[in-house]
């Protein structure tokens, strides 16, 4: 008989997975840099970010149950 999961053990391995998820992002926007770097004049590579960093946003707020803009006004106050 198979044993089943644990909550905790789901936790680990999906924290897990998380964490590999945004070393491969990292990894996608060094390949996106020097795509970008490439075409200075295509406004798609900006578009793609802001796509991105909308998503990011979002995640954020959820596991910290804030707000959206909360997490926006942060940003520009680190500008």
């Amino acid at each position: 008989m198979a044993t089943k999961q644990t909550a905790r053990e789901l936790y680990d391995e999906r924290r897990q997975d998380i964490a590999r998820v945004m070393d491969w992002i990292e990894l996608e926007l060094d390949k996106h840099k020097t795509n970008a770097k490439a075409n200075p004049t295509d406004w798609g590579y900006p578009g793609d970010l802001g796509h991105v960093r909308e998503k990011l946003i979002e995640t954020l707020a959820f596991l910290s149950n804030g707000e959206p803009q909360e997490i926006e006004d942060l940003l520009s106050e680190c500008r």
